[in-house]
């Protein structure tokens, strides 16, 4: 049965909502049901393009993608990144959001930003498109990953994180993702906000979590998070299966008759 926005978010205090990403048809297939939002990340960048960040990824490029993870998807909800835009305008970010939204067929977005996205929130929210805030670290705002800074070690990050996220709160957002910051901060945050908060290098303490699939299934080993716990190593098995493969095809163990057309 499909998830619906409302049992899904409504889970705040009750139980944690589970999250991860995808990109692909097949690893949708895969995951659908286990998970209750699958996040068509912009990550998707780094680690299937070999980009070292997450601004060069197009809305052609999460349309193709977006409309093939929302295909699979029978169960589990399906978010997609709005990607990087250089310059910020309402408009800008309204048009692209819908047009995307319509083309893909997903269930919601994930925007990237503090309360400059008030309006913007607002105006998608009367349109019944649901969006996840995502607040803290910011990747869009980085030009290499190896520049990525943990947030909340600043004197006034803790009271400026919590007006902007009863702003969009306010504004209608359904959640808000809190990525790479202070213990403290996410839980102050998780606290005082009336909607679920989902985390990623954010503490145990946020409504939910959500990880880079590639990098819990250990394989994406190019960037080594610290928040991230490897719950399988799955490129020394490929790489293992490849090797018998290598193997039997030079010994001519395969294909035999059992893997042929007579």
């Amino acid at each position: 049965m499909k998830k619906q926005i409302k049992s899904v978010f409504n889970k705040k205090n009750k139980k944690k909502i589970i999250c991860l990403t995808s990109y692909s048809y097949n690893f949708t297939k895969i995951i659908d049901g286990f998970v209750d939002v699958i996040l068509v990340g912009d990550s998707m960048g780094m680690v299937l393009y070999g980009m070292d960040n997450t601004r060069e990824i197009t809305d052609e490029i999460m349309i193709r993608h977006a409309s093939a993870v929302k295909k699979a998807s029978k169960k589990s909800l399906v978010f997609f990144d709005l990607p990087y835009s250089k310059k910020f305008s309402e408009d800008n970010i309204i048009r692209r959001t819908i047009k995307i939204f319509n083309k893909t067929k997903c269930d919601g977005v994930k925007i990237e930003g503090n309360s400059e996205l008030v309006d913007v929130i607002k105006y998608l929210t009367k349109k019944s498109i649901p969006v996840m805030a995502h607040v803290g670290l910011q990747p869009q705002k980085f030009s290499s990953a190896s520049k990525f800074k943990i947030y909340g070690r600043k004197e006034d990050d803790l009271k400026n994180i919590l007006n902007d996220c009863k702003a969009l709160e306010k504004a209608g957002a359904i959640s808000l993702l809190l990525e790479g910051m202070l213990t403290k901060i996410a839980k102050q945050i998780t606290f005082s906000s009336k909607i679920p908060t989902i985390g990623i290098g954010a503490s145990e303490f946020c409504d939910g979590q959500i990880l880079v699939s590639e990098d819990m299934l250990g394989m994406f080993t190019e960037y080594h998070p610290k928040f991230v716990k490897k719950y399988a190593n799955l490129s020394s098995n490929i790489q293992n299966a490849i090797k018998r493969f290598s193997s039997e095809v030079n010994s001519n163990k395969f294909p035999n008759r059992k893997f042929r057309y007579d």
